[in-house]
């Protein structure tokens, strides 16, 4: 698991989650009004949750923080 060292650097993650928060609605603005919305919510879909698996299986086993 990993966890942040210090304060200033977890207040710095704090404050790229709230950007990622906003993430679905500015991305399908940004995409092209030509892409239908079922296709950009099954690659945004599918994006969000190969991205999840990449984290989880790589900073997920970083550190010795949280083993029993």
């Amino acid at each position: 698991m990993y966890i942040i060292p210090d304060y200033a650097t977890a207040v710095a993650a704090c404050v790229v989650t709230m950007l990622c928060w906003g993430s679905w609605a500015n991305t399908q603005k940004l995409a092209s009004k030509s892409w239908a919305f079922p296709l950009f919510y099954w690659d945004y879909a599918l994006g969000v949750v190969l991205l999840s698996l990449l984290f989880g299986l790589t900073l997920g086993s970083m550190g010795e923080a949280g083993r029993p």
